[in-house]
């Protein structure tokens, strides 16, 4: 029986994410209300109030299951794979995006992106020739990467996804691209 519940509990996470970033492609997160999100799932308030504080404990919480998203084949991919792959899904989602920014959500973007490029290049650190210490040199080309891509969607993606993957894949250390 317990079981069940726990389906039950995420299936309806799982709606309440997936019905605020629909919303988020459309409209901005200010004039989202707890009411718009739970009509688009279809849940009741008092459901989303046992899970969530408010809409802000949600976007936090649907942040987190992005990152999930975004990076959940990494180890499987090279560098510049993970990066364009991120380029396209963020290319896929822009309007969503766009709109957490203007929510000022930048800097739960930035660290969303910041971790998952950090975690990626940390596994990969040991074929790769990170200057030492590796952690420094991972964090620097994430935060770059991750910098870079919110600058992208801030000022409308005037690039496209594979000249953003050509010029940020450039800068990567050699040995981490694709050829």
């Amino acid at each position: 029986m317990e079981r069940k519940k726990d389906l039950r509990v995420v299936k309806t996470k799982r709606a309440l994410v997936s019905a605020l970033f629909s919303l988020l492609k459309s409209t901005p997160f200010t004039k989202i209300t707890v009411n718009d999100i739970c009509t688009e799932a279809p849940v009741s308030r008092s459901a989303f109030y046992t899970h969530f504080l408010d809409k802000y404990d949600l976007v936090l919480y649907g942040l987190n299951r992005l990152h999930e998203q975004l990076f959940e084949q990494s180890e499987t991919r090279s560098v510049q794979e993970q990066l364009r792959h991120t380029l396209q899904q963020v290319h896929q989602d822009s309007r969503m995006f766009a709109n957490l920014l203007l929510a000022e959500y930048d800097g739960e973007l930035m660290a969303l992106l910041r971790r998952g490029f950090v975690e990626h290049l940390e596994r990969r650190a040991h074929s790769a020739t990170l200057p030492q210490p590796r952690d420094i040199s991972a964090l620097f080309y994430a935060v770059g990467l991750a910098g870079a891509i919110l600058q992208w969607v801030s000022t409308g993606m005037t690039y496209t996804v594979e000249e953003m993957a050509a010029c940020l894949g450039a800068l990567l250390p050699e040995d981490t691209r694709i050829t």
